[in-house]
């Protein structure tokens, strides 16, 4: 941590973070015998690395993270409501080495040196999402623990993922009544409500519904959204062997239509920060659809049948003017900012699947357990691009006082009609493994093979037509050694397969090259101490990617598939309680990521990046949570989170400065089950570039608010 700026750690020992409740919650976690927590108002779910925990994101071998040879993390879901975190992004960037640069829309995340959703992988209750803008789930206030899964986890979910994974696990219904209910309101116009509930409506049906809405004002010139999602499910259990779920999931959408702030002769120019260059009639809606059935069938302990099918509907609209771009003064005249890119597009896909899996528990000879799951994944996918590609419009508008127009049409070639439909059929088989050979040690193995098949329908130019199998086999081994119970020490080797860009939007040029390939070795050693009371993790890893695009050295403006970047670094965390009502969770990452072997072509001529860090990614990141239990009733907490200096461009000639963000909170319990909290995030008023947009464009991270949320549950 000396590696981190002064104010940082400073700042860390005064405020802290985490919403960490007292003894009993943390004792609860511990144990096997854990139960699952119910709604609560002033005191959160401890333990953040919850390494006694059953996660699904790490493997489906019903591990725990003690148990799996490999980097993971469990956030739980009403601790991240308490903290206060309005996105999923926002809730996996406090876990460890995970770096929230998401832009104006969709999900981006970091991990290990990798960035953006072709290297860190989004899913939603397990199953993958193959959108190439992905906006779902909309709240959080759906989910019961959000888990987060480092390194690659090809193995688990197919090509994608050689930096991690993120899955959200969705609220279940419950064996014990639960009701909740959340209204806020806050700083530029910011409102929110939110209501959940629960339980058993006879002995063998089960019920849960959930649903949210949300509204801001922004606090930039005509920065309003506001987002609803609705959530329900049925679960019914007909025999003691045999379980069937379904499930709806809506999300609907309108978000900001603002794409950052263009920056002034390559300078971030604050007193413009605050400034949309955007059309006055833009518009941007989402809307997403997710219904599930699950079917589980357990006719005995040693065998266990799961499968979930499920569809799923994404409508995307985009219509703005979403380049802006600094022109500086000529002649007569004044400097300029210069709308582009006004764009029209919709994106329609449908996508319907199956994963089924076989669980078998036997005993291999004396004193050998064995665990294997062996499945098989299926789904079909269709999506189908509307747009206006090629409209060339341009207009110049004022920097300081912009009168900004409303969208250009234009027809032709340009104007807006359907000009592709990809229909993809991806099947996989998969298998994992678990032999413990005593109380000591145990080896785990998984092995997959995925062949999605892409055909192209162009409707404007059929020489872009055709079909491509980017299959892969990938495959993870690991040993994890357990010297007591409550220490592991753990290697593993994992491979990952990364696609060139997003499978359902794959084009010509893209579909003549192989996916990517990825290895990482992977060490470490989590250990549960003081009785509960205290959890670490330390981890070191190497991670390397080969075939990637790069400039042909011959010809420049041609690329090959030989490039390279690996990363290497250190991750740990801390959990511990010193005293009761007092919790502490801290992590933090030193990586070093670069380009070993890339190239790349500007005005055709060839330049070698070698050496380079690549685009996004901060070598260093920490976080610090700390919540305090004054009295019985007061429970404050806060937290610090910095984030590295990143470049913007292959070359690193265009750097994204390093931020410190820090929150507080505190909360009185009026009643048992009834709080009232007030917390203001960006305390010190930072401003930074969460995220960029093209070239020129820097997204700014949200500045300091205030929220004031009363919680009930019962």
């Amino acid at each position: 941590m000396n590696n981190f700026p002064a104010h940082l750690r400073v700042a860390g020992c005064l405020l802290g973070v985490s919403l960490v409740s007292p003894t009993e919650g943390w004792a609860a976690e511990a144990s096997e015998d854990s139960k699952p927590a119910r709604e609560i108002v002033v005191t959160g779910v401890v333990d953040q690395l919850q390494l006694n925990k059953v996660s699904e994101g790490g493997s489906r071998l019903n591990l725990t993270p003690l148990q799996t040879p490999a980097s993971v993390e469990i956030l739980d879901g009403d601790a991240i409501r308490l903290r206060g975190d309005l996105t999923v992004q926002d809730a996996a960037a406090r876990a460890t080495g995970i770096v929230n640069t998401s832009g104006v829309f969709g999900y981006n995340l970091s991990a290990r040196g990798f960035a953006g959703q072709n290297s860190v992988m989004q899913l939603y209750d397990g199953m993958r999402m193959y959108n190439n803008t992905l906006t779902f789930p909309a709240d959080p206030w759906m989910a019961q623990a959000v888990e987060v899964l480092r390194g690659p986890a090809s193995v688990l979910y197919g090509e994608g993922a050689i930096g991690g994974a993120v899955n959200v696990v969705r609220k279940q219904p419950g064996d014990e009544p639960e009701h909740a209910l959340r209204a806020g309101m806050g700083s530029y116009g910011f409102a929110n409500i939110a209501a959940g509930s629960g339980g058993p409506i006879t002995d063998r049906l089960g019920y849960r519904v959930d649903a949210s809405y949300r509204q801001s004002n922004g606090w930039m010139t005509r920065g309003e959204s506001n987002a609803l999602a609705l959530s329900g499910a049925l679960r019914w259990r007909p025999t003691d062997t045999l379980t069937l779920a379904i499930s709806h999931d809506y999300s609907r959408q309108k978000p900001r239509t603002w794409f950052g702030v263009p920056l002034i002769d390559n300078q971030l120019d604050r007193s413009i920060a605050r400034k949309n260059y955007n059309v006055s009639d833009a518009d941007l809606r989402f809307r997403d659809d997710w219904t599930q059935l699950k079917i589980e069938w357990a006719p005995s302990e040693t065998f266990t049948v799961r499968s979930t099918s499920y569809h799923l509907t994404a409508n995307k609209y985009w219509h703005n003017s979403e380049n802006a771009t600094w022109v500086a003064a000529s002649g007569a005249r004044p400097a300029a900012i210069r709308q582009s890119s006004f764009l029209e597009l919709y994106h329609i896909q449908r996508q319907t699947g199956n994963r089924t899996t076989v669980t078998l528990t036997s005993a291999i000879g004396r004193g050998i357990d064995n665990r294997l799951v062996v499945g098989a994944d299926y789904n079909f996918i269709t999506y189908r691009n509307v747009s206006n590609s090629g409209n060339n419009a341009t207009r110049l508008v004022d920097i300081r006082n912009p009168v900004v127009g409303t969208f250009i049409d234009q027809t032709g070639l340009a104007a807006t009609q359907t000009r592709y439909k990809n229909t993809i059929h991806q099947y996989a088989v998969f298998a994992e493994d678990r032999l413990a050979f005593d109380d000591h040690f145990s080896v785990v193995g998984g092995l997959r093979y995925d062949r999605p098949k892409i055909t192209k329908d162009d409707r404007i130019n059929r020489a872009n037509n055709f079909t491509a199998t980017p299959d892969a086999v990938t495959w993870r081994l690991g040993a994890v050694l357990n010297p007591v119970p409550t220490m592991s020490l753990y290697a593993s080797y994992a491979t990952a397969a990364d696609p060139i860009g997003a499978l359902v939007s794959t084009s010509v040029a893209q579909s003549a090259f192989d996916l990517s390939t990825g290895r990482q070795w992977e060490a470490g050693i989590k250990h549960v101490f003081w009785q509960g009371r205290g959890q670490w993790t330390l981890a070191a890893y190497k991670i390397t990617k080969k075939r990637l695009l790069t400039s042909d050295p011959l010809i420049p403006t041609i690329q090959v598939q030989v490039g390279q970047q690996s990363s290497k670094g250190l991750e740990a965390s801390l959990f511990i309680e010193p005293i009761q009502g007092l919790s502490l969770n801290l992590n933090g990452t030193v990586l070093k990521a670069q380009y070993d072997d890339f190239a790349e072509s500007v005005g055709g001529i060839r330049f070698q990046r070698a050496g380079n860090r690549p685009s996004n990614i901060a070598n260093k990141s920490a976080n610090i949570f700390i919540s305090w239990e004054v009295v019985p009733t007061v429970v404050i907490d806060g937290g610090v989170s910095y984030v590295g200096n990143r470049f913007q461009d292959a070359a690193n000639t265009r750097r994204l400065p390093a931020y410190t963000l820090a929150d507080a909170g505190v909360r009185w319990s009026m009643k048992e089950n009834l709080s009232v909290s007030v917390r203001v995030r960006n305390l010190l008023n930072e401003v930074y570039p969460r995220a960029t947009y093209g070239a020129t464009q820097w997204v700014l991270g949200d500045p300091r608010t205030v929220e004031v949320i009363l919680n009930a549950a019962f």
